[in-house]
């Protein structure tokens, strides 16, 4: 039998030096450890700062109230009110007292804590101007019919300030003031029916349902249907016209609202498409003015493509702002090049009444041709932003300083978005409209109130002149 070689027990002083190394080695492993974990907590914090910058984008590309949003605290911002030099700087004035009905007096007869006796007496003054308590007036119209022997017709009185002959059941009727005023709260200040009933029975009395205010907007869109048509034709004779258009619904299906303004009269329609045949429908194929619009396709048919046209700058800046916060590096030259050009033009528009026209057309060339090198096809970029910005500068080449030449021309959309906004409130408010025949009395409705509105109208009395027999509201458009 072969013996084993006996096996021979490692001595403290071979083992000791490995279980030291172990230990090196597992601390050190250890410490990787802590290191490779803080920084996947750091990777995992920039991810989620990442998506909420894409949830952020995403959101502020609804227009809804986010593109108003900052997007970072500005911890100085600028003060509110007039900057200096803009204006007149002086203390308000007294309001003035058209007219005084009553004065209301309070005796000081003595000293209301002690009763002592007073001496040094000033009299003070101070005017109160507040809503008296309205009551509704109910006016009886009788009229009178007969038969006539020679033309063998019935015929009928009627009273000038009359709008309707109705009698019997439907001859008790709300007031043409009444009704001017719930389009004005509807229409123009986006107010819903229900609000609309709610106010005029708390301030007047005028207990009206929901569908009898809709009733009355609706007869009193086919009253003022020949002023929207005189409305179409003059906004085809402006020389400049600012369009923009909003989501919009008409039931449960989608819709666009759109707007074409002009610095004093407004049009707006409800259509079921966002195409350039809303343009052309509404301006006209003949248009001779000048459209300023946004980047939308629909302004860039090619049918509209001998027509004159201004892209707004605004739209173009706040690209180029989102581009300079995003880019770096050489990335970041193109858009801040961009930025400085479109600025300097801008800038260039508000200071043309006080340059001399040689100077101003000389800067004006300066900045086409730094603006033509700076876009030019030869150039390569790097970025692929930068190509697309640029390649859409081109695009629209001819369109973007023809602001510099024509006086009432506007380098942004502001017009027309401001026209939009209260079509916006009505949307968020009232739920736009339910039926075809609603989205035609909004159209019509809206356009006269805001037009009214521009031209200082009173919009009660115009509305009340429109709906009477024997009264003609002064034109809206000039002749």
């Amino acid at each position: 039998m072969i013996k084993g070689r006996k096996r021979h027990k490692h001595s403290p002083e071979t083992k000791d030096p490995q279980r030291q190394d172990l230990k090196e080695q597992l601390s050190q492993a250890l410490e990787l450890n802590q290191k490779l974990q803080k920084q996947i907590e750091r990777l995992e914090q920039m991810v989620q700062q990442q998506q909420e910058e894409i949830e952020y984008l995403k959101r502020i590309g609804k227009r809804q109230a986010a593109p108003f949003a900052r997007r970072h605290w500005v911890e100085k911002p600028k003060r509110p009110g007039r900057k200096a030099g803009k204006g007149k700087f002086a203390h308000r004035e007294l309001p003035r007292v058209v007219k005084r009905l009553e004065t209301k007096e309070a005796k000081l007869h003595g000293c209301p804590e002690c009763g002592g006796h007073l001496h040094t007496i000033h009299r003070h003054e101070q005017f109160v101007t507040d809503i008296p308590v309205v009551e509704v007036k109910t006016t009886q119209f009788v009229t009178y019919s007969g038969y006539c022997s020679a033309c063998h017709k019935r015929v009928r009185s009627q009273h000038p300030e009359q709008t309707s002959q109705a009698t019997g059941a439907a001859g008790v009727m709300v007031g043409p003031r009444a009704k001017a005023l719930a389009a004005d709260l509807k229409h123009r200040l986006g107010v819903s029916y229900g609000k609309v009933s709610e106010v005029l029975n708390d301030a007047f009395g005028l207990s009206v349902s929901r569908s009898g205010w809709c009733q009355a907007d609706q007869k009193l869109a086919r009253t003022a249907q020949p002023v929207y048509e005189d409305l179409l034709e003059a906004i085809r004779q402006c020389s400049v016209v600012n369009a923009d258009e909003t989501g919009w619904r008409i039931g449960t299906l989608s819709a666009w609202l759109w707007v074409f303004a002009h610095h004093d009269l407004t049009v707006y329609t409800i259509r079921a498409n966002r195409s350039s045949d809303v343009v052309l429908d509404i301006l006209g194929t003949h248009f001779s003015g000048i459209l300023t619009s946004d980047g939308l396709l629909s302004y860039d048919d090619r049918r509209l493509s001998d027509w004159l046209k201004q892209k707004c700058l605004s739209h173009l800046l706040k690209d180029l702002k989102e581009m300079n916060e995003t880019k770096t590096g050489r990335a970041l030259h193109f858009a801040r090049q961009a930025t400085a050009l479109l600025q300097e033009a801008l800038a260039l528009k508000r200071q043309k009444p006080t340059l001399l026209p040689r100077t101003f057309s000389q800067q004006a060339r300066d900045l086409e041709e730094r603006l033509d090198t700076l876009i030019a096809v030869s150039r390569r970029f790097s970025d692929a932003d930068n190509a697309r910005f640029a390649k859409r500068l081109r695009k629209h080449r001819p369109h973007l300083l023809r602001f510099l030449y024509v006086d009432d021309l506007e380098p942004t959309n502001n017009l027309a978005e401001r026209m939009l906004r209260p079509a916006v409130i009505t949307r968020k408010t009232n739920g736009c409209n339910r039926t075809k025949d609603g989205a035609a009395a909004h159209s019509i409705l809206s356009s006269v109130l805001v037009t009214c509105h521009q031209q200082a109208i009173p919009v009660l009395d115009y509305l009340v002149q429109l709906q009477q027999f024997g009264s003609t509201p002064p034109s809206l458009v000039e002749r």
